[in-house]
C-alpha cells in the first residue's frame, strides 16, 4: 500500500485510453489542477474490475493516485459523469474524440489550466445533453435528423475550437492586421494561419496562401473567441459563413500543430459518407 504521502486526488477527463500489457491500460487524463497527466490502471480490462467501468475514454471521474516511479497508478475511480450518451452514438464520439485529442495534442504534462478543464467539460456535457432527433429508418446527421441540428453542432464546435486557441495563447488576431498592424476595416481582409490572423487587403495580397474572409465571419470569431462556451446559440449563420469559420479555424489549429489531427481526419470520412447517403436517400426516394 502506498503511503499517504504518495497519493493525491483529483477531478479529472479522460482524454485517452492504451491496451498495455495483458490487462492494463495507460490512461491520458486531464485534470483541472494538475492539467495532463498518464497513469496506468491496472487490471482494467478485466470484466471482474472494480476501475473499468470508471475509467471510460470521456468520462469525468474522480482519482485516486500513487505517484509512481515511471508512471503514477490509479488505485480508486469513482464516475461523476460518464457520458454515456455519447460513446453510445458514433456522430457524438467523434466530435468529443476531436475535442480530446485537441487537448492532449496542444498541452504539455503537469501545466495546470482551468479553463481548458472547463471548457472540455462544457462540450462534453453539451454533446452528452443534446438530444437525438432521428426516427427508425432516416439518414442519421450529426446529433438527429434535421439540418439545424447538424449546424448547431457544428458551430458548437467552431465556439470550442476558437475558446480552447485563446485559452492556451494561441488566439488569432482579429483587431489589427497581422502584417501592417493597423486597425481593420471592411474590405477585402484574408486570413493567414501562418501570420496568426487576419491581413488587411494591402498585406493580404502579399501571401498568397492566405483565404478571404468576410467581416461577418471575422465578428462571429471575435464573439466565439470572448464569449464563454455557448455563445455559438446566439448566432445564427449561413452555411458560407460556418464554412469560412471552420476554414479558418482548422487552418490556424493545423499550422500551430505542424499536422492535421487524426480525429479531424475521420470526422471529414463521416461527413462525406453521410453525404453520399443522403444523395442515395434522395435518388431512390
Amino acid at each position: 500500500m502506498p503511503s499517504s504521502s504518495r497519493l493525491y486526488r483529483t477531478d479529472a477527463i479522460v482524454l485517452r485510453r492504451q491496451d498495455f500489457g495483458e490487462a492494463d491500460r495507460i490512461l491520458t487524463l486531464y485534470s483541472p489542477t494538475l492539467g495532463k497527466i498518464r497513469a496506468i490502471g491496472k487490471g482494467v480490462r478485466r470484466p471482474k474490475s472494480r476501475l473499468g467501468g470508471h475509467v471510460e475514454q470521456f468520462t469525468h471521474v474522480n482519482v485516486l493516485v500513487a505517484q509512481g516511479r515511471n508512471l503514477d497508478i490509479v488505485t480508486q475511480a469513482e464516475a461523476r459523469r460518464p457520458f454515456h450518451s455519447i460513446r453510445d452514438d458514433l456522430w457524438k464520439a467523434a466530435y468529443a474524440s476531436y475535442a480530446a485529442e485537441l487537448v492532449d495534442r496542444f498541452t504539455e504534462e503537469r501545466l495546470e489550466n482551468r479553463a481548458v478543464f472547463d471548457l472540455l467539460l462544457d462540450v462534453l456535457t453539451f454533446l452528452d445533453g443534446t438530444p437525438l432527433m432521428a426516427q427508425p429508418g432516416q439518414v442519421r446527421e450529426p446529433a438527429g435528423a434535421d439540418a439545424a441540428t447538424a449546424a448547431r453542432f457544428e458551430l458548437a464546435l467552431r465556439n470550442y475550437e476558437a475558446q480552447l486557441l485563446n485559452h492556451l495563447g494561441y488566439a488569432p488576431e482579429l483587431v489589427n492586421c497581422t502584417g501592417c498592424q493597423t486597425r481593420l476595416s471592411p474590405g477585402d481582409n484574408r486570413y493567414s494561419a501562418a501570420s496568426g490572423g487576419v491581413l488587411c487587403e494591402h498585406c493580404g495580397v502579399l501571401q498568397p496562401a492566405s483565404r478571404p474572409i468576410s467581416v461577418t465571419a471575422i465578428k462571429a470569431l471575435r464573439l466565439m473567441s470572448q464569449e464563454p462556451f455557448g455563445v455559438f446559440d446566439r448566432l445564427r449563420l449561413p452555411d458560407t459563413i460556418s464554412r469560412e469559420l471552420e476554414t479558418a479555424l482548422r487552418s490556424q489549429i493545423s499550422f500551430i500543430l505542424e499536422r492535421q489531427p487524426r480525429t479531424s481526419e475521420f470526422l471529414d470520412r463521416l461527413k462525406a459518407d453521410h453525404r453520399r447517403e443522403l444523395r442515395v436517400a434522395q435518388a431512390s426516394a
